[in-house]
Formats: structure tokens, C-alpha cells, sequence
């Protein structure tokens, strides 16, 4: 059983709880902290259940001595480097949701903070986690599908202005002077890009490394940061890796990584399901519909109470980071989608109506641009703009090469 913590009981921190007490045998939920000005949600359902809940950070660290074991960490980007260090001070393990840092020095930073206490940090990238995933990267390194050559990657997740507006940080490049690089690669798709890093390699539990980046990366809200992305990064061992990406699409498209190898293509899509075909005619099919976050979270509590190593620690995401950092450093601020190529329509949600920002022909751009292996400007998607290509061995530093300001 493990004692845990919690920073935060609101937005995704109360689905974190919510989740956490679907498995009462493994994991305990022994404290929360929630600012009682933001009313959340997750506040009065933990007080009901008898959950002590503490105004704030602080105070749940100084309480919570000797009542729990593990602090998780599901707070904004910007916030993750200093709150992860801040709990290792006093005294407790670290659960840090995803993205673990904003920048590759602060990544290097902590790794090597954690290390000199001691102790190793799992960085919570649910799908990675998930049977499915751990499937393919054990038949991957046993080279049962020959080598990776290419990783293609597509999706478009719509979303609306009541996303930006739910917080201080959403659609940002930075707060407070802090960096947090939100969009699709580093915060909603960030975990598709993590799977096709983590799927492009052949060595266990290790993402590919990249030896360079192109990226082209737009804003069609009006947001500092992107909301469309178009990638593509070469792997030290000569895999590419293309990773295309909107959330200003029309209508919903599930993320599909294509994996090809000497042997075999592997279609993974939904983050659920696999079919695997062979260059013998053979199909093979996978399909995992299970929670991905209670299965994480079950992966988590029983290699912490085994002291088992994590198969998401801090090192794993260095590739990971690398790439956010490079293709931010490709562009700089993100380039404004003119508004004669985008659509705006009213929607009606459970809160009030909101606006949805469409790309027009995004859909089928995305679609062309994945079965081409290309970027956006490469099939000459109107809005777009040549990517830039930097190299990423040696990287240390984020910024070095754009400005933002």
C-alpha cells in the first residue's frame, strides 16, 4: 500500500483522486492541498471522505510527515521543476505528472538533484505505461518486426476557447518570466509524440535519441503559444520520425502512429488498439481498452512498494525534451494562422457557449501530409511556412537559437 498526496483537487487533479480511489488496495489517499479561493470540486468530495485537505503546499508538506510516502505532482508546467524539489527537501518520493520540466537544463537540473538524494522520479506519461505499448516495445527490441525505419504520427483534437480560458498558463509560452510551452507537442499530443520516441527505439525502456529537428509550429487561436504542429525529427540511429498535429480541426481524428519496420507496419491508434501486418500477409491485432491512468497508477504503486525501477523515470524523457525544446527553437514564437484561412463557429457546453476554431481543409492536410510522410509547407498547405532545421547533439541550453521576445 501506498501513502500518497496530493498537490491540488481540481481539473485534473481531482480525476487523478477520482481514479486513485478506484484501487483503495494499492494506493491510500492520505492528504490533498486545495486553495480554498478556487472552490474546486475535488476539495469538498475529499473533505466528505474524510481526506484532510490543507490550504496549500506548505501546509500539506509540514502535516503530512510520517502519513505519507509519495507526493504527486499534477500542477502547471511551469511549476513541476521547483515543486518536485521542493517535496524531495522535505522528505518524500515524487510522482510528477507530464511534462516532467519546460526546458532540457532544468530536466538535467533535477535528474541530477534527484540522483545526489538518491532517488529516482516516474514522470506520468499514462499511454507509455499501458499494456499495449508494452507489447509492441518488447516485440520491437526482440526485433521480432526487424528494424524501425519510420514513425509517422497524426491527430487532430478540436478544441475550443474555453480550453485557453481555464487557466492562467493554458496557450502559453511562459508565465511569471517562467517557461511552460504549452500546445500539442508538449502538453495534450505530448504523449502521442512520447509513444512514437519511445516505439522508434530498439533498446529497452529508452526513447530514440534525436540528432535533429525540423519544425514548423502555428497558432489559429489567439493564444502566445501553438495549437499546430508539424515535425520531423531524425533519430541517432537513423529512424525518422514525423509527428503531425492540430487542434483545430473540424472533426475529432484519433491519434495513429504508423510504425514502419523491415518486417512489418504497425497501425497503433487510439492509444488502444494495434494491427500489426507483416510483409508475409500475416495480420496480427492487439487491443487494450483498459483505464490507461488507473493502470499507470496501479504500475506506479506496485514498483514503488517493490522499489522496482519505473519504466518512465526523468532519463527516459530526455529525447522526449529534446524535442520540445529544438522545435520551439526552430520557430520561436509560433506563426498566426492569417483568419482568412480559419473558420469560427459557436458551440454550446455544459458551462456556457464557447467559440471552436477551425484551420479550413485541416482535416484532410493532416490526412495528406501523414500518408505523404511530409509537413505542412512540403504539400503545400497555404498558411504554412518552410521549417527550420537545427541540431540537436550537444543540446543543453533552451533557448539557443530563437528569439521570443
Amino acid at each position: 500500500m501506498v501513502k500518497l498526496a496530493m498537490i491540488g483537487a481540481g481539473g485534473y487533479a481531482f480525476n487523478l483522486i477520482k481514479w486513485i480511489w478506484e484501487i483503495p488496495d494499492q494506493i491510500s489517499l492520505a492528504a490533498v492541498s486545495s486553495n480554498p479561493s478556487r472552490h474546486s470540486p475535488g476539495r469538498s468530495a475529499c473533505l466528505e471522505k474524510g481526506v484532510p485537505v490543507y490550504d496549500d503546499t506548505d501546509a500539506l508538506l509540514t502535516n503530512i510527515k510520517g502519513k505519507a510516502d509519495v507526493v504527486y505532482v499534477p500542477t502547471p508546467i511551469n511549476t513541476h521543476f521547483s515543486l518536485a524539489k521542493k517535496c524531495i527537501d522535505a522528505g518524500f518520493d515524487v510522482f510528477l505528472e507530464k511534462p516532467p520540466v519546460a526546458t532540457i537544463q532544468e530536466l538535467d537540473e533535477l535528474i541530477k538533484y534527484v540522483s545526489q538524494k538518491g532517488k529516482s522520479i516516474p514522470v506520468a506519461f499514462q499511454y507509455l505505461h499501458s499494456s499495449i505499448v508494452q507489447q509492441l516495445k518488447k516485440q520491437i527490441v526482440e526485433g521480432r518486426f526487424g528494424k524501425v525505419k519510420r514513425v509517422k504520427g497524426m491527430a487532430g483534437w478540436p478544441r475550443f476557447d474555453s480550453y485557453y480560458s481555464r487557466s492562467e498558463w493554458a496557450g502559453k509560452l511562459r508565465l511569471d518570466n517562467e517557461w511552460i510551452l504549452d500546445g500539442t507537442i508538449n502538453n495534450p499530443l505530448a504523449h502521442m509524440l512520447a509513444d512514437q520516441l519511445y516505439l522508434a527505439s530498439q533498446e529497452s525502456d529508452k526513447m530514440a535519441e534525436p540528432v535533429s529537428v525540423e519544425a514548423e509550429l502555428y497558432r489559429a487561436h489567439n493564444i502566445e503559444s501553438e495549437d499546430t504542429s508539424s515535425l520531423r525529427i531524425i533519430t541517432e540511429k537513423g529512424a525518422e520520425v514525423l509527428f503531425n498535429t492540430t487542434l483545430c480541426s473540424d472533426t475529432k481524428i484519433d491519434t495513429l502512429v504508423t510504425i514502419e519496420c523491415e518486417k512489418a507496419v504497425i497501425f497503433y491508434s487510439a492509444f488502444c488498439k494495434a494491427e500489426i501486418k507483416f510483409a508475409d500477409g500475416r495480420i496480427e491485432k492487439i487491443e487494450d481498452n483498459a483505464e490507461k491512468r488507473v493502470y499507470m497508477l496501479k504500475n506506479l504503486a506496485e514498483r514503488y512498494a517493490a522499489k522496482k525501477p519505473y519504466l518512465v523515470s526523468l532519463e527516459t524523457c530526455r529525447p522526449f525534451m529534446l524535442v520540445v525544446n529544438g522545435a520551439f527553437d526552430c520557430v520561436g514564437v509560433p506563426y498566426a494562422i492569417d483568419k482568412k484561412f480559419l473558420t469560427y463557429s459557436i458551440e454550446q457546453e455544459p458551462a456556457g457557449q464557447t467559440i471552436k476554431t477551425v484551420i479550413n481543409d485541416i482535416d484532410s492536410i493532416l490526412k495528406e501530409a501523414n500518408e505523404q510522410g511530409k509537413l505542412f509547407s512540403e504539400i503545400g498547405a497555404k498558411w504554412a511556412s518552410k521549417a527550420r532545421k537545427i541540431d540537436l547533439k550537444g543540446y543543453k541550453q533552451f533557448p539557443s537559437f530563437a528569439k521570443f521576445d
